[in-house]
């Protein structure tokens, strides 16, 4: 919960670059608690890299790490070629750096066809889950659906969570 003398930002103004962010030493902030965040009443000369579930947990359902998966999925989708393994390189290439291995592209393949299987199911709302708004339809490239988008949007969020986009090691 932010301070009454701290207005979060709305629309474009949102998704900056953080430069200074609000952080009290009494509270800390929960997210960065989760990925072992240092105490704020010390200096701090050395990180300890570490691997926690709430960590993980965190990557996969807060608000800014779920945009950020939105905001991929429809990257990969306008810039990321036709055909699914060329999109799954391009994934790969920003999230990590590199091409995926032809084991991680069957796996993310088969990722793929899990969600949109329950997305034609209809156990997800695809336009919710690409905009937030379950009556907003998403501005989409051509020869793309709704569903095939929520699929990519999904897909990012596994991807943005691996532990080699974490910690870039």
């Amino acid at each position: 919960m932010y301070p009454g003398y701290w207005k979060p930002a709305t629309g474009p103004e949102r998704y900056r670059r953080t430069l200074y962010g609000f952080r009290k030493r009494s509270m800390p902030d929960p997210v960065m608690s989760n990925f072992d965040a240092p105490n704020g009443d010390f200096s701090c000369a050395r990180r300890v890299r570490s691997n926690t579930p709430l960590a993980a947990l965190t990557g996969l359902n807060e608000t800014v790490f779920y945009e950020s998966a939105q905001a991929l999925g429809l990257r990969i989708l306008r810039e990321g070629g036709q055909d699914e393994r060329s999109r799954i390189d391009y994934a790969f290439r920003l999230c990590v750096s590199r091409d995926a291995t032809e084991s991680e592209a069957n796996q993310v393949g088969k990722l793929l066809a899990t969600y949109r299987a329950r997305l034609a199911d209809g156990w997800l709302n695809p336009r919710e889950l690409v905009t937030g708004d379950p009556a907003k339809l998403p501005e989409l490239p051509a020869d793309t659906t709704p569903s095939d988008a929520a699929a990519w949007v999904l897909t990012s969020r596994v991807l943005l969570n691996l532990d080699e986009t974490m910690t870039k090691n």
